[in-house]
């Protein structure tokens, strides 16, 4: 049985008072706003990919950390061992929080860093979560921890997997935003949820979903609920290949792999799609777009403007 891994992790935060944490506890540096639109680059770093996972090397605390790249997660992790070999200290002021994986619940708390950095361009966002990220039955490499959206969402982020290149952008806030791309591309409008994920309509064999993009899963994947309400019945996909997904907690979820006919993103269409069939709740999406479809292509993530645009083959 084929493994593979899918990112999401959600922070639900048990107790939190918002003033108290604004006067006490300003873990986010000032971020420039701009009014206008033009593109300006910050800088770029090196994406690599390791089974269909993004990793990137970040700075913190003047050490190195190695990060996958997940744009489902709402919260920047590191692992209990990261965060001692960096040095990475708690905060004065330290809320309850209870982080949920897909396949389960992890126990974490809340550091904070000295400095944080891709390359060199500061990080803004320097409050992170630590938890025991379970990825060794999928990665035969040593992972910090996962780089999520609240880091990225301080940012327009372009993800070239294939030329291995993440740059990051002043965010554009105007409805006029675009990239700073020569050629063609689509551009979809999206919401964005308070955890800082993407969510858009498209369209699978002629049924309108929702979908997020989760870089920190190695597959796309559709919620078995959604493929039921499409017509996908269960005695159908008992005659699909079985796959086991693990999420961060480390427990496996059943699953298998069912083909579609078509994946329409935005002007984009995604011809035959194998698309990984499990039992997925989260809240704002039925499809979780993974790395197997972000690698052909280069994605814009506007989080100023709300919107992503795909560049054409």
């Amino acid at each position: 049985m084929r493994r593979a891994w899918i990112g999401a992790v959600i922070l639900a935060v048990t107790y939190c008072s918002a003033a108290l944490r604004s006067a006490e506890a300003p873990d986010r540096l000032p971020v420039a706003e701009t009014s206008g639109c033009s593109t300006r680059p910050l800088g770029k770093i090196v994406v690599a990919t390791l089974n269909r996972a993004p990793f990137v090397t970040l700075a913190a605390n003047g050490h190195s950390v190695t990060l996958i790249v997940d744009t489902g997660a709402e919260r920047t992790v590191l692992t209990p061992e990261a965060a001692k070999a960096i040095d990475a200290q708690r905060p004065r002021i330290d809320f309850q929080r209870h982080l949920r994986g897909v396949g389960g619940d992890l126990a974490s708390h809340e550091v904070e860093l000295r400095s944080f950095a891709a390359g060199e361009v500061p990080i803004p966002w320097r409050r992170l979560v630590v938890a025991p990220v379970k990825t060794a039955k999928v990665f035969p490499t040593s992972l910090d921890g996962l780089l999520g959206a609240d880091v990225l969402s301080d940012f327009d982020v372009e993800l070239d997997l294939r030329r291995q290149s993440l740059g990051l952008y002043q965010k554009q806030a105007c409805p006029t935003a675009a990239p700073n791309w020569a050629g063609p591309y689509s551009s979809i409008s999206t919401g964005l949820s308070p955890g800082g994920r993407f969510f858009f309509p498209v369209q699978l064999d002629g049924h309108r979903l929702t979908a997020t993009i989760d870089t920190g899963s190695q597959l796309t994947v559709l919620a078995r609920a959604a493929a039921h309400a499409m017509g996908v019945t269960q005695a159908a996909l008992s005659r699909d290949r079985s796959l086991a997904m693990q999420g961060v907690a480390g427990d496996p979820l059943s699953s298998r792999i069912h083909r579609f006919n078509k994946l329409q993103l935005g002007d984009v269409v995604v011809p035959n799609p194998p698309i990984v069939v499990a039992d997925l709740a989260l809240r704002e999406a039925d499809l979780v777009l993974g790395v197997d479809l972000l690698t052909s292509r280069k994605f814009w993530l506007s989080y100023g403007s709300r919107r992503i645009f795909i560049s054409s083959p």
